[in-house]
């Protein structure tokens, strides 16, 4: 007789491989059109052949990484106008998905501001790994606080596709109009103040300095 536990740990290595595979996507460390080799992947993440290619697969389903059965999997190129269609649709999910949320307890504040805290602290030193991998943790926590879970998941989907463009973009250290753009404090003074046009405003606005970031650097790069 099979051990649940074993089985169920066995089921999680793919979704733990994919979610390792999105942040290196996400920080440049695997450039556009880079072939995913699945025994140099099994061999970095200490897994066998099998759970990389599930996780490959999952990733290919999101669009992140793109797959040619006779030639293996690659690292999907970036396109403007592809862009624009994920930075659009990630609106349209995100504006419905926020007038859904309800207004976090004290708890939940203070694990906000300790998340945008230590996203400063990162920034400070440069580590974009760890930065991504929280400010995405961040932004889940906000869209959790809705009860529409396929919404949820929808949001953190296209925020996942928007911000492999994030690897683009320098993360800033020191204080400037790019860093502001990622700071969280107005973001969480919107779900203090229990202000949710200030919510949408500030995510708006956010959002469209990323997009407008991200393009620019594709049009100077024709792409």
């Amino acid at each position: 007789m099979s051990n649940p536990e074993i089985r169920k740990t066995a089921d999680a290595i793919p979704s733990v491989i994919a979610a390792q595979l999105r942040t290196l996507v996400a920080v440049g460390h695997f450039a556009p059109g880079m072939r995913l080799g699945q025994t140099e992947l099994a061999a970095q993440f200490k897994a066998s052949r099998v759970p990389v290619r599930e996780a490959l697969k999952l990733l290919s389903a999101e669009g992140i990484v793109e797959h040619d059965p006779n030639r293996g999997f690659f690292v999907a190129r970036f396109s403007s106008d592809e862009a624009r269609q994920y930075f659009r649709l990630r609106e349209m999910v995100e504006d419905e998905l926020l007038a859904t949320v309800r207004w976090p307890n004290a708890q939940e504040l203070t694990e906000l501001r300790s998340h945008a805290k230590k996203l400063e602290e990162l920034l400070d030193e440069g580590n974009r790994r760890e930065w991504w991998d929280r400010h995405q943790a961040f932004h889940l926590m906000i869209f959790d606080l809705s009860p529409k879970k396929v919404l949820v998941r929808e949001a953190m989907r296209y925020w996942s596709l928007t911000d492999r463009y994030r690897a683009l973009v320098p993360l800033p250290r020191r204080d400037s109009a790019e860093r502001r753009i990622v700071n969280k404090a107005d973001l969480v003074q919107a779900l203090t103040d229990q202000d949710f046009e200030a919510l949408r405003k500030v995510r708006a606005g956010r959002r469209k300095a990323f997009e407008d970031a991200v393009l620019e650097v594709l049009r100077e790069r024709d792409l």
